[in-house]
């Protein structure tokens, strides 16, 4: 018998440092095209570089990215806090020096060709965010880049975030307030890739929602899972299933060093 006093299902509140988080990275990983789109652009600043000593991935996740990256580079140092993905870290880059710790803190000791940060800024503090990217940038060797990756704020992915929890992210506003504190020695860019999350079926659409509503701690009433859904069919269904823009914005600050 129903229990009509029972509280409708609402997104799980995934734990980004546990074993559950990894599976729905996962998922979402095998259903879009972001990664590939993300080599492109991150190959043609490689392109760029004029030495390629050494590579920081900071937030390196599962080191799909790092694996890929590091053949090109001399070194690399891989930061990643989550312990469940750092075992697969290790095994996909034996040669780098992965490091545990938050960005924050950690000590790469090493300066960079190519400093990476790619989907990291949303599980820190928007008030530290500035100060998070002059870390990165302080690891950057003379000649080198620090690229940092989000989703693009107007993407599908994000008008979902937004309409359940109101939060917004952009990285052309931090990119600006960069440019203002860092001096000439600095140039700063943005650019923007698209992509798409393509799924089957409503089951995985809701999965993958649920992952990305995950970005941000949710509230201690977290949406009803039955308006999410509800919200993706009214958006994204298609006849083969779902389909969710998850453009990417690139801020690319390159280090000139000092005016001459």
């Amino acid at each position: 018998m129903t229990d009509h006093n029972s509280e409708p299902p609402i997104v799980h509140i995934i734990d980004p440092m546990s074993a559950a988080y990894d599976a729905a990275f996962s998922t979402f990983l095998a259903h879009t095209d972001q990664k590939i789109r993300a080599r492109e652009e991150l190959a043609r600043v490689v392109g760029r570089l004029p030495r390629h000593r050494a590579l920081i991935d900071a937030g390196a996740g599962t080191g799909e990215t790092t694996a890929w990256l590091a053949p090109m580079f001399d070194r690399t140092i891989a930061i990643e806090p989550n312990e469940h993905m750092r075992t697969e870290l290790a095994r996909r880059c034996p040669e780098a020096t992965v490091l545990g710790e938050d960005i924050a803190v950690a000590e790469p000791g090493v300066l960079a060709d190519l400093v990476l940060c790619a989907h990291v800024l949303y599980y820190l503090p928007q008030p530290s965010w500035l100060s998070q990217l002059q870390r990165l940038a302080s690891w950057t060797a003379e000649g080198g880049f620090t690229v940092v990756v989000l989703q693009n704020p107007d993407s599908d992915c994000m008008r979902l975030l937004r309409r359940f929890t109101g939060h917004r992210y952009d990285l052309d506003a931090l990119g600006r307030a960069f440019a203002a504190t860092a001096g000439a020695e600095w140039e700063v860019g943005i650019s923007t890739d698209p992509a798409f999350i393509t799924m089957p079926d409503l089951d995985t659409a809701l999965a993958i929602a649920q992952f990305m509503l995950n970005v941000i701690p949710l509230p201690q009433a977290p949406p009803v899972l039955e308006e999410v859904a509800a919200y993706l069919d009214e958006h994204f269904r298609t006849p083969e299933g779902y389909r969710l823009s998850c453009d990417q914005d690139f801020l690319e600050l390159q280090h000139n060093g000092p005016e001459e």
